[in-house]
Formats: C-alpha cells, structure tokens, sequence
C-alpha cells in the first residue's frame, strides 16, 4: 500500500492512507521491535479495533500473528499492478463513478466472497466498520450512530427501528435520506448497499439478530473472526 500505483489510488488517497502509513513507519523507526512495515500495518488496524470496543465498553483482543515481509519498489510492476485499482469497496462505502450496470449490492457479495468471509462475517463487518466511521472520505453515509468511533451495534439496531422511513435521493437510488416516521426530521443517510441489509430477508436476520439484545457480543465475535481472516487471507504459511 505504500509503493506505485497502489499509494496513488484513488481509495487510498481519500481515506488518507499516506498519512497512516507515515506515522506507522515513524513509530517502526522509533521501536527495538524486528517487525517489518506489513505486520505494522495489520498489527495497528488491530489496535484500533481493539481501541474502539474498548470505548464502547468490551475488552477483547484481536489475534495478530507476525511474519509478513514488506515489497520493494523495484519488486513491483507498477503498469500491470494498475489493473487491480478497486473501484468500489462496500466495507468502506466506497464507489468510483458509476461505470457498470451491476448494482453496488452485488459487487459487495462480489468482494466479500473474493476475501472469503461468511454472510454473518460479512454482515459483522460492514456494520463494525460503518459504526467505527471507517469510510472513505469521512462520509457519514451508513454510519447509523451517535456514537462513531465505538464499536457497537448501533448500525443495525437504527438499520431496523420500524419509526425510519427511508427514501432515495434521486433517480439513481444509489443514496437515500432516512427520515422519522412521525415527525418528518431527516436522521440519517446511507446508500443501497447499507440498506440492502433491511430489504433483503436472508441478510435483514442476520442484522436483526445482531440489533437484539445480546446481539452486539454475536457480533463482535463474528467482526473480529472476519477481520483475521481478511488480515490472513495472504498468509499461505499458516494454512498448510
């Protein structure tokens, strides 16, 4: 993430990448620890999961296991690399200009079936992630809280409070405006892909089980059961 192009790509350039990745290596420089810039990467996204349930009262620890090895700038082709630029990312609300008629919906399954995640891992994810205020830009589209930074399961307590009527903001239907059912007042935004998870039956369970009480520790295990994975998908020494 660090070297051409990936450094340069739109994704990363809007979610401030460059700047994380700069302070992890400050704090490399300044440590005695033998740990390559790849397991600081991962070992730090960790931390602030660690950091964010913490702040909404859960003390947990995420397995983190060492032994990546960081690229080179000569190591990478940088023309051929260029193909793999993401032009959406569901997790952190992400979607370059509309360029496919498959809808944001589908290449959300897409990408969580590429990482290898379960549905429930999936759900737990993109609702963590939304909760925490992961997504590009800033944007507080998805972000169903009042409460962001902590992880909790207010993202889908709020996806299904029945009292939220929710509307699509133009034509496209792409983003909707989610408005109190008696009074009128505006309170959240949120795109088709946060609201897929109310309108489709199989992933509409899943996130009302998540919303009922207990739910937020069902969650949780299932976040950080799909956070390890995505951190290990890569790691072929650990799954001979």
């Amino acid at each position: 993430m660090r070297l051409d192009p990936q450094i340069g790509w739109d994704v990363n350039v809007r979610a401030g990448v460059a700047e994380v990745i700069d302070r992890l290596e400050q704090i490399k420089d300044a440590s005695d620890a033998n740990i390559s810039l790849a397991d600081m990467i991962v070992l730090g996204g960790s931390v602030g999961v660690e950091m964010a349930a913490k702040a909404a009262g859960h003390d947990i620890t995420v397995p983190f296991t060492p032994g990546r090895t960081d690229a080179t700038q000569e190591m990478t082709e940088v023309d051929t690399f260029a193909f793999l630029e993401p032009r959406h990312d569901a997790f952190r609300n992400y979607m370059q200009t509309q360029t496919t008629s498959i809808p944001a919906e589908h290449l959300m399954i897409d990408r969580a079936f590429m990482l290898n995640l379960s549905v429930p891992q999936m759900t737990a994810l993109l609702g963590g992630m939304r909760a925490i205020g992961a997504n590009v830009g800033d944007s507080d589209e998805g972000v169903l809280t009042d409460r962001p930074g902590q992880l909790t399961n207010d993202f889908f307590v709020n996806l299904v409070d029945m009292g939220t009527v929710w509307e699509p903001l133009d034509e496209s239907e792409e983003r909707f405006e989610g408005r109190d059912r008696a009074t009128g007042k505006k309170k959240w935004t949120a795109t088709r892909v946060d609201l897929v998870y109310g309108s489709n039956s199989q992933l509409r369970a899943i996130a009302e089980e998540y919303a009922a009480d207990g739910g937020e520790k069902r969650m949780m295990d299932h976040f950080i059961s799909g956070w390890v994975k995505v951190m290990e998908n890569d790691r072929f020494d650990l799954h001979r």
